[in-house]
């Protein structure tokens, strides 16, 4: 009888143990996912160092003043756009003019973000474009809008 109880209280023993481990890593990925998923409310730029990433509606102004950067009284032009899964060639090259002012948009891959177009007071007729996802700007580049023209960065 000693050794039949033994035998069960053990296998209950393994049984919650089991459990308790599975418990424990899915707890720690549901950790690790939330703190890897947090957006930066900031990124470092060499030319400005820290400058927020937040952008609450309406602030566009606000943000580009971070960088000296004058907008005319026009209003901004909203679209959605989706990154793609797969960078071709211009996207690599696009990515790495983020790069230098500290973003990444390697993270958004396939994910929907909000272009917003900016016009510019000088240089006249250029644009800033910003590209956001959940309030924080997750990429954007100057523009005069002419097709094949290169993006510049928002920091020069």
């Amino acid at each position: 009888m000693f050794v039949f109880d033994f035998k069960i209280k053990a296998k209950k023993t393994v049984i919650l143990a089991a459990v308790l481990s599975v418990t424990a890593a899915i707890i720690c990925t549901a950790v690790t996912v939330a703190i890897n998923s947090r957006l930066p409310d900031t990124a470092v730029s060499d030319k400005t160092g820290e400058y927020s990433l937040v952008l609450n509606d309406g602030e566009e102004k606000k943000f580009l003043e971070q960088f000296g950067i004058e907008t005319a009284d026009a209003k901004p032009e909203k679209r959605s756009v989706v990154i793609p899964s797969d960078f071709n060639k211009y996207y690599e090259e696009y990515n790495e003019l983020q790069k230098k002012i500290g973003l990444d948009l390697g993270k958004f891959k396939g994910k929907e973000v909000t272009e917003i177009t900016v016009p510019l007071e000088k240089p006249k007729d250029n644009n800033a474009v910003l590209l956001v996802y959940k309030n924080r700007v997750i990429g954007g580049h100057i523009t005069n809008g002419e097709y094949g023209s290169k993006n510049l960065p928002l920091v020069e």
